[in-house]
């Protein structure tokens, strides 16, 4: 065991190179000592590389051992768009989901009533047009040039 006197080996290793312009252009491992550095400090003996899987790994002075990713997203499967998709309505239709089902048919039922009291509506209102309006409006309004400045002459 160390006396807590004596001077530790950690204290004399260079500080890693701070001030990288972004996390993509830093040198391999980079990433991974600065996490490791943040959980665990000036306790760090010596870091190694595993390239095999990516990692950080840091021997710390009591001997124990700690690792951390190389990239952002630490290993993680990247799906595509289509995959993703799959999995999510997959999910969706399981019975763990069934309240998110419930509130998807309550969404559904508010956009069709939604959308037949639009319709109704256009329909009114084109209803009350050509029952209002003479011919001549309604034929000038359905020929774009209403308010126009450079429509064509009046007769």
């Amino acid at each position: 065991m160390k006396s807590p006197e004596a001077p530790r080996p950690s204290a004399a290793r260079r500080a890693p190179r701070r001030g990288r312009l972004s996390i993509s252009t830093a040198p391999p491992g980079a990433l991974g000592e600065d996490i490791l550095l943040a959980r665990h400090g000036d306790r760090i003996d010596h870091f190694r590389q595993d390239t095999d899987g990516d990692l950080t790994v840091a021997v710390l002075d009591d001997g124990g051992t700690d690792t951390a990713p190389n990239r952002l997203h630490g290993g993680a499967v990247h799906l595509s768009p289509a995959d993703r998709t799959r999995l999510r309505l997959a999910e969706l239709s399981s019975d763990r989901h069934a309240a998110t089902r419930r509130e998807f048919r309550l969404l559904a039922r508010i956009s069709i009533a939604w959308l037949i009291l639009s319709v109704a509506a256009f329909a009114l209102m084109m209803w009350g047009m050509t029952t209002v309006l003479e011919p001549a409006d309604l034929e000038l309004m359905m020929s774009g040039s209403l308010g126009s400045t450079h429509g064509p002459a009046a007769p």
